[in-house]
């Protein structure tokens, strides 16, 4: 895993941003993260579009969420790393979730 950027305060409270370069590198996510914690990663959702016709269309686009960490999994067999959670930072495809 490559460590992008840190910024850890005395109290141990921070950030960092992490790129992950192999499957093994999802375990070691799952062990850093708690439930609590702000999670930022690309992801791909699908959005419908109204044209002014009134037909709706749909594509996938990447978008980046930002959510509030609420339970985190790990499939072993996969080696994928599932987290759930509410999205705390509106972009142009997700309004922001009220808690």
């Amino acid at each position: 895993m490559k460590l992008i950027h840190k910024d850890i305060e005395k109290d141990n409270a921070g950030q960092v941003t992490l790129m992950p370069e192999e499957a093994e590198d999802m375990w070691h996510t799952y062990n850093l993260l708690q439930v609590g914690d702000s999670l930022r990663a690309s992801t791909i959702r699908k959005v419908q579009t109204e044209s002014t016709t009134g037909s709706v269309g749909s594509s996938r686009v990447r978008t980046t969420l930002t959510i509030c960490v609420e339970t985190i999994d790990f499939d072993t067999q996969a080696c994928q790393l599932r987290v759930k959670g509410t999205n705390i930072e509106e972009n142009q495809y997700l309004p922001k979730s009220h808690p």
